[in-house]
């Protein structure tokens, strides 16, 4: 019964601690405005596919009898095979590029720090055309702005100084109020 179990227990321990989130975000629609999303909404969704996907995975495994699928016998490597080459510090790069974009939010606001990061990441994952970096970067940080701001309603960091101008010249354009 014991070995049964245990694969569930991550996937139960997820499931009771997003039922008690979800009942303290009751208080969260109290702060609502009447014709919008309360602020309960976002967090309410999310918290109910959580406890979906958790307890899918606890039925899976109830009925394949609790123990996890053994993972396919993978072919042996020749002796000739090299192994992959690893980056460290490009996973340290990421992490700086991580830990800087927070604080550069405040002095760069969230469009221009997000396009940064986004183009910066993608150069740090040895990404290199620089067309498609400037494009994708400028239209995703574009799409998070409109997402958050226009559709869940976040306020997001607008910057100082022209970054400023150019977050609210943007909110313009994207008819944010």
């Amino acid at each position: 019964m014991k070995a049964r179990v245990k694969p569930m227990l991550p996937y139960l321990a997820l499931l009771a601690g997003a039922g008690f989130l979800y009942h303290h975000t009751e208080t969260f629609a109290a702060l609502g405005r009447p014709g919008q999303l309360g602020p309960d909404f976002w967090p309410r969704a999310v918290l109910v596919l959580l406890m979906l996907v958790c307890a899918f995975e606890v039925a899976r495994l109830a009925l394949a009898g609790g123990a996890a699928r053994a993972p396919a016998a993978k072919p042996a490597q020749h002796a000739e095979e090299e192994e992959a080459p690893r980056y460290p510090w490009l996973l340290v790069a990421g992490i700086v590029l991580t830990i800087l974009y927070v604080p550069g939010m405040e002095l760069l606001g969230f469009f221009v720090a997000t396009a940064l990061y986004l183009a910066g990441f993608m150069l740090v994952g040895r990404y290199r055309r620089p067309g498609v970096i400037a494009a994708s970067s400028v239209l995703g940080s574009l799409a998070f702005v409109f997402v958050f701001m226009k559709i869940v309603y976040v306020s997001l960091p607008l910057g100082a100084g022209p970054f400023l101008r150019v977050s609210t010249w943007l909110m313009a354009m994207l008819r944010i109020h």
